[in-house]
């Protein structure tokens, strides 16, 4: 498959990889612009892409590549910030307006490594196999890692339901 090819290919992912980004607490266009790089990265990798291989699985470990690196960037630009003496932005959770500003709002709770297993597993409806492939760890760590993020997610709900109802 050529580089134009599998760029055309990936193009039907699209929407795929802005949820994704989107899940992770990334605005709309922060997302449009991080499934832009995730093309360059695809562009720049293609090599490493062998005919054998998903390709949405491909995308979507270069896709945690350029939120890792984003993340990186945020951390590195908060800490100059506050050596500067700015003030950092408070960010608060959405409200209860919208069942899918919860569901973001909840995903924000968990630790990485949870929000990741549920964002592929769950909402990209990826086998475990495959997460664990994206995720570079074994089947048995994804689901483990599954049944945590539920866990938690169960409590993070309780916790918001009971502190609506006092």
């Amino acid at each position: 498959m050529s580089g134009e090819e599998l760029l055309a290919e990936a193009r039907k992912f699209e929407k795929n990889l802005l949820n994704f980004f989107w899940r992770q607490g990334v605005s709309y266009s922060e997302g449009e612009d991080m499934v832009q790089e995730t093309y360059l990265r695809l562009w720049k990798y293609r090599g490493e892409y062998g005919p054998g291989a998903k390709l949405s699985t491909f995308l979507f470990i270069l896709a945690r590549q350029v939120r890792i690196s984003a993340l990186r960037s945020q951390t590195r630009r908060e800490e100059r910030e506050k050596r500067w003496g700015r003030e950092q932005p408070q960010t608060q959770p959405a409200g209860a307006a919208c069942a899918r500003d919860d569901v973001r709002w909840a995903l924000s709770r968990l630790s990485a490594p949870l929000r990741d297993v549920v964002e592929l597993g769950v909402f990209q409806d990826l086998p475990y196999a495959e997460v664990a492939a994206i995720l570079g760890i074994p089947v048995g760590t994804v689901k483990s890692r599954m049944s945590n993020a539920l866990k938690k997610l169960k409590e993070v709900f309780d916790e918001r339901r009971s502190g609506q109802n006092d």
